[in-house]
């Protein structure tokens, strides 16, 4: 059966929780050797890396799902208090680390020219302290126009045509840039879009991934294929390869999501949350093995001491996801109804 009424989108909340998992996964592959499987990583590293573009794609869908009780207020007080609030809170740890403790690789030149106060500053404003978190100063910037979505959605439709502009923009810029969340906004803003107009005429958008699914899965298969051989970019190929598969994914989960039972959906439910800690274990992780395996203290490079393979690349997912899900329990109980404030689940 489709899912297509206006009720609670279970496909989208299983969607979620795999998103999350994918995440997770790109984040875990780069701290394994994978010499012995160098085939096997460029694989799981194409299909997994850059799936917070699935991310961004759930959150379009499910704006302009819950669009009819919009209030511009509300809304920002809510992602004030679900968002914000928890980044900060759990951006103190990094912020110390990286502040007075010792140095981030890959920040600006001048970056530690600047006083204590500019560095955090800096950091709160692009996320760069932990890698995950640009997801927040980007996102942020997503709310502050949500206005302009939902002129776009109730008012003048025809804006959604610029998706498929924006997307061969995005295929063609890339991710990166000195503008740090604003080019990433950019980049991310078709995918974004692409999840709202699924929503908006979702009856019909399923109806047309079941008649084109074959080329959908010919471009995203293109787009794996690129990226595991190198191919130059641009075009970066992650993108037309990621949003076939959101199209696709959505449109299976709609058909089959009850295969997955209940399975995903406390991880669906606190996946903000493991977005958020997920890094910190990594990090932990890559300490703990830097040291057992070589004696030395990790300093930020080097982290590749384990071979890469499927055992071992699953018993370190399945690691960092419990203990992220298991610490996002404790906290659920111990602040309760303040839970998503403080841990953004």
């Amino acid at each position: 059966m489709l899912v297509t009424e206006d009720r609670f989108q279970q496909h989208i909340h299983v969607f979620r929780g795999l998103a999350i998992i994918l995440i997770v996964c790109a984040h875990t592959v780069p701290s394994l050797d994978w010499s012995g499987y160098p085939t096997l990583g460029k694989f799981i590293n194409a299909m997994a890396v850059e799936s917070s573009i699935f991310f961004f794609f759930i959150a379009g869908y499910l704006f302009q799902h819950l669009s009819a009780r919009f209030t511009f207020k509300r809304y920002l007080k809510q992602k004030l208090k679900t968002v914000i609030a928890p980044y900060l809170i759990l951006s103190i740890p990094a912020i110390i680390v990286f502040t007075f403790l010792t140095r981030r690789i890959g920040m600006w030149p001048w970056f530690y020219d600047l006083p204590i106060w500019g560095q955090i500053g800096l950091f709160l404003l692009t996320g760069k302290h932990l890698a995950p978190l640009w997801f927040v100063p980007t996102i942020t910037l997503f709310y502050l126009v949500a206005p302009l979505f939902l002129f776009i959605d109730r008012q003048f439709n025809w804006g959604y045509l610029l998706i498929l502009p924006l997307m061969v923009l995005s295929a063609s810029i890339g991710r990166g840039g000195q503008l740090g969340p604003l080019n990433m906004a950019l980049y991310l803003l078709p995918f974004y879009m692409l999840g709202m107009v699924f929503c908006h005429y979702k009856t019909k958008a399923l109806e047309l991934v079941s008649r084109w699914w074959p080329l959908l899965a010919l471009v995203a298969l293109a787009g794996l294929v690129a990226t595991i051989l190198d191919w130059p970019a641009p075009p970066y190929w992650q993108v037309p390869m990621k949003a076939s598969l959101a199209l696709l994914i959505t449109w299976l989960l709609s058909r089959h999501y009850r295969v997955f039972g209940t399975r995903l959906d406390y991880v669906a439910e606190v996946s903000f949350g493991i977005f958020f800690i997920h890094a910190y274990f990594i990090s932990a992780i890559k300490v703990l093995t830097v040291y057992v395996v070589t004696g030395q203290i990790y300093t930020g490079e080097g982290a590749e001491v384990i071979p890469g393979n499927p055992l071992v690349f699953s018993i370190y997912v399945l690691t960092v996801l419990g203990l992220s899900v298991a610490v996002i329990w404790l906290a659920k109980r111990l602040f309760k109804e303040n839970s998503r404030m403080v841990i953004g689940a």
